[in-house]
């Protein structure tokens, strides 16, 4: 749930925090072209088509061009529809169109983390399975969405395409996986992820437990035509007989996540690494630099304080870009495998108290889908007994089941139409 007015507030006292700490020394963080730009950038999963929405906020994309994997695959709404799905992770480019929900589109890139042949299959419980793909450990729980499988007909040498966000250990955390085909010994794969135990001997490094040959790969892309530790590359190529090593064709460094200074920027990710911690926490989203002031009167905290920033703590980022970092003016807090739906109370199931559900009720629209309230659950703006049909509210929460037929919310939230 989003609030402009709020935002705006903030922002000011952000720009004047950024001049004090210019001025002062302060962390090194520079004022740059300011808050206030017309741009925004947007990175997350696509949560619902019409056109976008990504991180709550609305992307008219009318007159969008769309990129798949690098290379522009159409224009406009019928162009998004035909390649790109609910639970992609993209980044989307634009202009605000008078709020902080709505915006139109000027592009939107998608790039998978992986694709590849499955490896291995692990049950953890019955919502959460870790596969293998090309040697990258990917978690597909409640939030994944399925295309061409199912939660419960992942295989071994399946063929899928994985999108999601990295965590701190490396594992991707999918927010949509889909099947692409049956493996065969002439078809070329890729893999996103950080180079690591870099051999210029042999010409090989490692994308986690994926060993990758480069030594006859189109590397000009690359800084310096080399790859280096530590860069996030994505890689294209061929298995070798033995199905351990990939034989690259082509390396070239992973898209950043793009706009000019001024910008508003919105991300959404794990916490990846902590580069300091004082009164302005330096951190990484993936790959992206945040610095946010640890004061709740400069930053807006939502459902969490500046204590909770820590690698693996999934969070949303809202600030501005400035040469490159993102500036936060607020941070929300998610668990791993939260929800967030908006809509309309369709009918109140149950009031009263029973073991740990105090509050059932459905949304218009959403009829197949239950949500239930405990003694944890917290509501803004709104008391449980309020609650009633035809009142809008959003619920964040987490399903219990694949399906995600049931919902125990978190948080409930009046919502204004």
């Amino acid at each position: 749930m989003k609030s402009y007015q709020l935002r705006n507030f903030i922002s000011a006292l952000f720009s004047v925090f950024l001049l004090i700490s210019c001025g002062s020394g302060g962390g090194g963080m520079t004022a740059g072209g300011g808050i206030g730009g017309s741009g925004v950038v947007s990175s997350g999963a696509i949560s619902a088509f019409g056109s976008i929405v990504v991180n709550g906020t609305e992307f008219d994309t009318s007159n969008a061009a769309i990129f798949v994997n690098g290379e522009k695959v159409g224009d406009r709404d019928e162009s998004v529809q035909k390649n790109l799905d609910i639970g992609r992770v993209v980044t989307v480019e634009g202009t605000l169109n008078g709020s902080d929900s709505d915006a139109v589109a000027d592009r939107v890139f998608y790039r998978d983390n992986v694709e590849g042949p499955v490896e291995g299959v692990s049950v953890i419980d019955d919502t959460t399975k870790e596969i293998v793909v090309l040697g990258q450990t990917v978690i597909v729980n409640v939030i994944t969405k399925f295309e061409e499988t199912r939660f419960d007909t992942i295989a071994i040498d399946d063929v899928v395409e994985v999108s999601g966000y990295l965590d701190d250990t490396g594992a991707i955390r999918a927010t949509f996986v889909g099947k692409t085909a049956d493996i065969t010994p002439d078809l070329e794969y890729e893999v996103t992820g950080f180079v690591a135990n870099l051999d210029t001997d042999s010409e090989t490094f490692k994308i986690n437990d994926l060993t990758v040959d480069y030594s006859s790969a189109d590397t000009n892309a690359l800084p310096g035509n080399e790859p280096a530790d530590g860069q996030l590359v994505e890689v294209e190529g061929t298995l070798d007989a033995t199905g351990g090593v990939m034989i690259a064709t082509k390396i070239e460094l992973s898209d950043d996540l793009g706009g000019e200074d001024g910008d508003e920027i919105e991300i959404m990710g794990f916490v990846t690494e902590i580069i300091s911690e004082n009164d302005i926490i330096k951190f990484k989203i993936g790959n992206q630099e945040v610095h946010v002031n640890s004061d709740p009167e400069i930053v807006v905290y939502v459902d969490g304080d500046s204590n909770d920033i820590a690698p693996g703590q999934k969070l949303e980022a809202e600030g501005s870009l400035e040469g490159g970092i993102l500036f936060a003016w607020e941070i929300e807090f998610w668990k791993p495998d939260q929800i967030e739906v908006e809509g309309i109370v369709d009918e109140v199931v149950f009031k009263g108290v029973i073991p740990d559900v105090f509050l059932e009720f459905t949304f218009e629209e959403r009829e197949d889908q239950l949500f239930q309230t405990n003694n944890e659950t917290k509501y803004e703006d709104v008391e449980p007994e309020e609650i009633e049909a035809g009142m809008a509210l959003e619920v964040k929460g987490v399903p219990v089941d694949i399906d995600q037929s049931v919902v125990v919310a978190d948080k409930v939230s009046f919502e204004l139409e």
